[in-house]
């Protein structure tokens, strides 16, 4: 039997996003955004190239510096002095867009990186090989071991990133994102370069992230986020245009122009061929 996910250690915790806004030279990439996504819930952040939904997530993270508003998580602001490596002592845990894996560390090792922020051993214990770090290397190392049989690629464990096919690769980051163990899990396009079929398996394991930590995702694959999300929040030209149920923004005719632009009322004709 596979050993359960880990889920967050720190109690139920909160994202919400107040009136943020960001911008770059004069460019607005994000206006006023006003979003929440509570423990236990799936939210998708949606919207055509260039709507924000990275930017957002760089904010989160303290990758971008906001020009007003305010981020809180768990009632503790994200915008004063925070910065990227405080990411995981907050509780919150992100993939990338790629796979960023250390191409000279096994799988295995790649997916333990993820646990550093709770190590308890210090450096100097580590670098001498005491019994303590020792130790909690193997407890760590049994927890990678048991997530990556979770997520069905523990038969890859001693293989170096660049020998394995990239969903496989996906698997791996996610791994390590989740050993972490935290509250709110963010992932950033996880289904890019993805068939049909692994996708409805990473719909699966998502879900199944919900009962142990809230999930905020971007993502550009409308089947996975109309099957996974619970709610969406739909960005375009940086500014919330719709939130609600995969259902309600379905059928948001302010979301169809934003994607798909306004109707074409008009076709001009062909050379040589009547008006239709």
């Amino acid at each position: 039997m596979h050993a359960p996910l880990p889920g967050p250690n720190n109690g139920e915790k909160t994202l919400l996003v107040n009136e943020l806004s960001v911008g770059f030279g004069g460019v607005i990439a994000l206006d006023n955004v006003s979003m929440a996504a509570a423990p236990g819930e799936i939210v998708g952040v949606i919207g055509p190239n260039g709507a924000g939904k990275t930017t957002l997530f760089n904010v989160i993270c303290g990758f971008v510096r906001a020009h007003s508003g305010d981020i809180t998580y768990d009632g503790t602001s994200l915008l004063e002095h925070h910065h990227p490596h405080d990411l995981t002592g907050l509780g919150i845990a992100r993939t990338l867009q790629g796979v960023g894996l250390c191409a000279g560390l096994s799988v295995l090792e790649n997916v333990m990186i993820g646990a550093q922020s709770a190590l308890h051993s210090d450096i100097g214990s580590a670098f001498l090989g005491l019994w303590r770090s020792n130790r909690e290397e193997r407890r760590v190392a049994r927890l990678a071991r048991d997530l990556l049989e979770e997520l069905g690629v523990a038969q890859h464990a001693h293989r170096f990133p660049a020998t394995l096919p990239y969903p496989i690769q996906k698997r791996a980051a996610l791994a390590r994102a989740l050993m972490a163990q935290p509250g709110l899990l963010l992932l950033d396009e996880p289904a890019s370069g993805l068939s049909n079929d692994e996708m409805e398996e990473l719909g699966t394991l998502i879900r199944g992230l919900r009962s142990r930590m809230g999930v905020l995702l971007v993502e550009h694959h409308m089947d996975l986020v109309m099957s996974v999300c619970d709610r969406l929040v739909v960005l375009n030209f940086g500014q919330v245009i719709a939130q609600g149920t995969p259902e309600a923004v379905r059928s948001n005719p302010e979301v169809a122009t934003a994607y798909l632009g306004d109707e074409v009322h008009q076709v001009s004709a062909s050379p040589g061929m009547p008006d239709a």
